[in-house]
């Protein structure tokens, strides 16, 4: 018993005698001084949105603030960053119909949604709504080929309004 004490007090004496060469747990004033300095330095301020989008900045002085005026913002050293609008839907509709071609029908027909998700992108920046598909009807490519399907589908949407909603 009396050797695994003196080994463990030799294990803490190591310890203590390593920690002391590196100087921790021993910041001397002029760090701690610099680390409060540079910690008060800094600000940031973060504004929650009405469609939930949060908006946020920071700044190396104190010059953060905040408003929820006009659908709320935020302000770091006199740069005002305002709240996306949210989205509503659009009363336009449009109307796309894309082919696509595949082994199966399921294949043919996951290629035409993939071509109308691309053609409703284009349109829309800030995405489509009010989405509704309706299937053609699928069939073979054709009398000199038996390697697959056509199938279209015709896609009627609306766009999110306005462009840059959130």
């Amino acid at each position: 018993m009396n050797l695994r004490l003196g080994w463990m007090w030799s294990g803490v004496i190591a310890v203590a005698l390593g920690l002391a060469a590196c100087n921790a747990g021993d910041v001397s004033g002029e760090e701690t001084g610099s680390l409060e300095t540079s910690e008060a330095a800094l600000c940031s301020v973060e504004q929650t949105c009405p469609s939930g989008t949060p908006v946020t900045c920071s700044s190396p002085t104190t010059g953060c603030t905040s408003g929820p005026d006009n659908g709320g913002w935020v302000e770091c050293d006199g740069v005002r960053t305002y709240c996306p609008p949210a989205c509503t839907c659009g009363t336009t509709r449009y109307t796309a119909t894309r082919s696509g071609e595949g082994a199966t029908c399921g294949a043919a027909a996951t290629q035409a949604r993939s071509l109308l998700t691309s053609t409703v992108a284009a349109r829309c920046p800030a995405g489509g709504c009010a989405i509704s598909d309706s299937l053609g009807t699928c069939v073979p490519l054709g009398p000199n080929r038996t390697d697959g399907f056509r199938m279209s589908i015709t896609r009627t949407y609306s766009c999110k309004e306005p462009a840059n909603c959130q």
